[in-house]
């Protein structure tokens, strides 16, 4: 087993209306509670850093899953949605969907329709981050070929 350590260090004063920062090799970001959430809403959040972590890990991971498969000339742009829920007073990330679009040639989009549903299932099992939240997290994706 080999082991790769993530160092981020993070620094917050006084309460929850302050803004704190939260730093790593390179991300250097302001942090704060949302203001949907009652916060000054400055810089990014932990829920935020949730979503874009799963959603960079997977359209990563989706990348090299067809250049594995031989699509080559392919582009990708992809919406991910984190929806919370508020329960007995704990939040909770219910779900993550990722909405890939994917940009293919016109010679290779019949193939990659076949093979599709196959290449996602990979790409997410080859997912640090799906592999982390699953089964806490529900992770829906509904791709879109171009």
């Amino acid at each position: 087993m080999t082991n790769h350590d993530f160092i981020v260090t993070t620094q917050w004063s006084v309460g929850r209306d302050e803004v704190g920062l939260a730093k790593g090799d390179v991300i250097n970001e302001s942090i704060s509670i949302p203001s949907s959430l009652g916060g000054v809403g400055e810089g990014t959040n932990p829920d935020e850093m949730l979503v874009a972590a799963a959603s960079s890990c997977y359209i990563i991971s989706l990348a090299a899953t067809l250049e594995r498969a031989h699509f080559n000339d392919i582009s990708i742009n992809q919406e991910s949605v984190g929806t919370a829920s508020l329960t007995n007073g704990k939040f909770k990330m219910e779900q993550i969907k990722h909405q890939p679009k994917i940009s293919v040639e016109a010679s290779q989009k019949e193939a990659l329709e076949k093979r599709l549903d196959k290449l996602l299932k990979i790409a997410d099992n080859n997912c640090m981050i799906s592999n982390s939240i699953r089964g806490n997290v529900d992770i829906k994706i509904e791709p879109y070929i171009l």
